[in-house]
């Protein structure tokens, strides 16, 4: 995933382009970059860690899409509440299928994520097993289709969960862009839904992977209308996924479940909640030695006892720990030393200053789910 900065400069660059094709009177094609700036502003919120970042970059998304809207060419009409509504026979507002997914078929397998074996057999069962054993499926009368929702904190390998899935059962992974699926235009949020499924049904075999759903599929009794629409829509593709013919999965990762609207969590639509928790002893030990492979790396450094002193750390932050270990050496390279490779002493200093980042996600997390009131739902947050 990109960073925040990244993305915002990305943001800035269209924004810029945008002022000057709209200086030259090209309106349409000002129109179009104006709706991508906004679009990379609002994915920069949603990746920043800053509040006062995040407010800034969603205010500059609202007032962008605002230009691209005010720069639409005439032919709107009005709906009974008032609401601008799109006319005509294209769909400006709604976005094409290269802005909304990401398509591939990925290179990362089960084999490849350290611990979180019985996570894996959850998913084969789910996930993988309709796809290779189709006739015993239907033999017990067992539905396939019916999604999973990986839930956790974050940087625990919810995404690379899923991208495994794909890869185990050789289906096309339909990565969606949920910051890319709400548009402020009456309709268009629900056109690109529908769109993401049709792109999957095209496909021979496909699973539909929603990072971060929490952001287009919130408890409609706290949202507003154009949210409400969203979440409508998606229960409407969801329950009419049959994979005898449609040979389609769904998957999502989130990591605030108990902010989903629960119609989502019903027996047809994401009917099993896997916990992805965070790495165990074993999971570190594999996941200090993929980040250390390709790496320098000096004979006192043991996996093994860097895996036992960083209980509670994320996959995230072990690849973080491992990153700024290497920088160490490097930038003493830099400055004119002799190169050497990354010795303990590298990590132990690195150790010393970065603490788990996930303990506040803990302690919002069962906040918030006492305040749902989903205790018996969400317990392993608790254990």
């Amino acid at each position: 995933m990109e960073s925040a900065s990244s993305l915002a400069a990305q943001a800035r660059g269209y924004a810029k382009a945008a002022r000057t094709l709209e200086d030259d009177n090209e309106k349409a094609r000002a129109r179009e970059l104006y709706l991508k700036a906004a679009k990379f502003y609002n994915e920069a919120s949603l990746v920043t860690t800053d509040k006062t970042d995040r407010n800034t970059q969603r205010d500059l998304a609202e007032h962008l899409l605002d230009k691209a809207q005010s720069l639409k060419r005439s032919g709107t009409r009005y709906s009974g509440s008032g609401v601008k509504e799109e006319s005509g026979d294209t769909d400006e507002s709604a976005l094409s299928e290269d802005d909304l997914i990401m398509k591939h078929t990925p290179n990362i397998g089960f084999s490849d994520i350290g611990g979180l074996e019985t996570v894996k057999d959850d998913i084969r069962k789910a996930i993988i097993y309709p796809f290779t054993h189709t006739e015993l499926y239907k033999l017990y009368g067992q539905k396939a289709g019916e999604g999973i929702l990986l839930h956790g904190p974050p940087g625990c390998g919810k995404t690379m969960m899923a991208k495994a899935a794909a890869k185990e059962c050789g289906a096309d992974f339909i990565s969606v862009k949920t910051s890319s699926i709400v548009s402020k235009w009456v309709g268009a949020s629900e056109k690109n839904i529908k769109k993401v499924f049709e792109t999957a049904r095209r496909c021979e075999k496909a699973i539909i992977f929603f990072d971060e759903i929490d952001s287009i599929a919130g408890r409609r009794s706290e949202a507003e209308d154009y949210a409400k629409r969203v979440v409508n829509e998606l229960l409407a593709q969801m329950d009419g996924v049959d994979t005898a013919d449609d040979k389609l999965l769904i998957l999502a990762a989130t990591n605030e479940p108990w902010a989903i609207d629960p119609a989502l969590r019903r027996p047809g639509r994401f009917s099993k909640l896997v916990y992805i928790p965070e790495p165990d002893r074993d999971a570190r030990d594999t996941i200090f030695k993929i980040n250390l492979k390709k790496r320098p790396i000096a004979n006192d450094v043991d996996a093994g006892r860097l895996a036992k002193i960083t209980e509670s750390y994320s996959g995230a932050d072990i690849a973080a720990i491992c990153k700024e270990a290497a920088d160490i050496p490097l930038g003493e390279a830099l400055r004119g030393g002799e190169p050497r490779k990354i010795e303990m002493k590298d990590f132990v200093t690195v150790l010393e200053s970065r603490k788990p980042s996930i303990r506040s996600w803990y302690a919002e997390a069962k906040k918030e789910i006492r305040k749902s009131g989903e205790e018996d739902v969400f317990g392993e947050v608790f254990k």
